[in-house]
């Protein structure tokens, strides 16, 4: 992950440095208004059209993208511990299974696990873990549309300081030599650049890259999901650990088997 931001930060430091070659004045590349006026404005709308919490999160939760791949797998210890509830319980040591499942470290497993526990009915189980998951997708959906409006919002107002800018040069154009009016054109135009830069090269791939963790998510705890049915029908141990065997570790899960959630749905009524 850390090799992909160098690469990252490389491949636009070399940019900027070859703009600035090809250009024989490197500081008509440097508009700090313009940049403030896309960076402020872009945020300011963001806010009045998505509230300021939510925005704020957001921008909290970004270095997240490049820290933390997302989950693809279950931990080996709570893989384990899981194991370890399922026999537990089977056995008949509830109160014993209880304890090992507040020790899972996987927050939507142990929740699952712990109802699974607690003796609810399983159209239950399915309705409050199904709502967490119905939760979880529409905060990240939230999250992309954020940077979807970000993205829209940043040509925008790179627009506009080139206008302002434009409006300037107009306005002391009677007292100005041409040399003026070339570096204030250029000067005006960068806000656009600034505008098109952060829509294309930070708003819409973070939106991407952040849609795409989403997806990983949501099927790793639909996954989740199938095994604390498993573990709420009393199945045993071996038949769990050959399901979450079943996920390569290197890749993201599947989609949830809808076929034993139907089946289990269909048991559990019986």
């Amino acid at each position: 992950m850390r090799k992909k931001i160098l690469w990252v930060l490389g491949g636009l430091g070399f940019m900027a440095l070859m703009t600035l070659l090809a250009s024989t004045v490197g500081l008509a590349w440097a508009n700090l208004p313009g940049l403030l006026l896309v960076v402020g404005g872009t945020w300011l709308a963001s806010v009045i059209g998505h509230s300021p919490k939510p925005v704020m999160d957001l921008l909290k939760r970004l270095p997240e993208l490049f820290r933390q791949p997302p989950v693809v797998h279950l931990p080996t210890q709570d893989h384990k511990r899981l194991l370890q509830v399922a026999d537990l319980c089977r056995r008949g040591q509830v109160r014993s299974a209880e304890n090992t499942a507040k020790d899972i470290g996987d927050p939507f497993l142990r929740a699952g696990a712990r109802l699974a526990l607690d003796r609810h009915s399983g159209d239950e189980l399915l309705r409050m873990l199904q709502w967490r998951i119905r939760r979880q997708k529409e905060s990240d959906h939230r999250d992309i549309r954020i940077l979807r409006t970000m993205a829209t919002f940043a040509p925008a107002f790179g627009m506009l300081g080139t206008l302002v800018g434009l409006v300037a040069l107009l306005g002391n154009l009677g007292t100005s030599g041409l040399e003026y009016v070339g570096l204030a054109m250029g000067f005006a135009l960068m806000s656009t650049l600034y505008g098109l830069l952060a829509a294309n090269l930070l708003f819409k791939p973070l939106a991407l890259k952040l849609e795409d963790r989403s997806r990983h998510q949501l099927l790793y705890m639909n996954f989740l999901l199938d095994a604390v049915l498993m573990l709420h029908e009393r199945q045993h141990p071996v038949m769990i650990n050959e399901f979450l065997e079943s996920v390569p570790r290197d890749e993201a899960v599947e989609p949830a088997r809808a076929p034993l959630r139907a089946l289990s749905q269909e048991r559990l009524r019986a």
